[in-house]
């Protein structure tokens, strides 16, 4: 078939850095000795054993947090420490075309001055062109057409710091999240470090190639791309 492409945007996942070797898949029936499991949420964005679910008598009194045009909220972090980000969820109010391109999530690994992944919500968990959708996949999932999950195993050795900025020119009166991650992971030398590149085109060129993912170099493994494309009606 053959169309002309008005607005193509593409978001590419990938696991880099490291060795050749892949670390051995852990079963669900072993825990790693010192390990200990950790849920950043709007009440208790670091973390702390026995701070979640503590406001208005530990009725969950405080699901969700507002996010103001133009500011940038902590959603986790964790230091001086290792670790792994095992799941994250979301979902808000505000599901318009504007606000899931609008919000834009971040996240660093090690201390990183630049983020391993930037990119709108929506995108990043898969629902293209600020469309909700029933979906599911093995690391991404929007079940009931109103939520937001991701199953990626993000590992990090020294912190982690996850970050979303309201960049959609109006005010998020309510994000509800979690962030279920553990600390005190042993990553081999090899463990690689999750990324995620996202890049748009409107209009797009005819006759030239898009570029879904700019050259990389080193060693790694391509997850995925998820691709949203507007045809020219015209």
């Amino acid at each position: 078939m053959k169309f002309d492409a008005r607005s193509i945007f593409v978001l590419a996942l990938l696991l880099a850095g490291g060795g050749a070797r892949g670390a051995r898949a852990q079963a669900v029936y072993e825990m790693q000795e010192g390990v200990e499991t950790r849920w950043a949420s709007p009440e208790n964005p670091t973390g702390e054993k026995g701070r979640g679910g503590r406001a208005a008598g530990g009725r969950k009194g405080s699901p969700t947090i507002p996010i103001k045009a133009g500011e940038s909220v902590v959603l986790a972090e964790a230091k001086n420490t290792s670790g792994m980000v095992r799941r994250i969820w979301m979902t808000m109010p505000d599901r318009s075309p504007q606000m899931l391109r609008g919000l834009r999530l971040e996240m660093f690994w090690d201390g990183a001055a630049s983020p391993a992944v930037s990119a709108p919500v929506g995108d990043f968990f898969g629902v293209g062109l600020g469309q909700m959708a029933q979906f599911e996949s093995a690391l991404f999932s929007n079940p009931e057409g109103r939520s937001l999950n991701c199953f990626v195993p993000m590992p990090f050795r020294t912190g982690m710091r996850i970050v979303m900025t309201n960049e959609s020119g109006r005010d998020l009166p309510e994000l509800f999240y979690d962030v279920d991650y553990t600390l005190g992971d042993r990553h081999p030398a090899h463990t690689l470090y999750f990324h995620a590149h996202w890049r748009r085109e409107n209009p797009t060129a005819l006759r030239r190639d898009y570029e879904i993912l700019p050259k990389v170099s080193g060693r790694g493994r391509y997850l995925g791309t998820n691709v949203g494309v507007i045809v020219n009606q015209s």
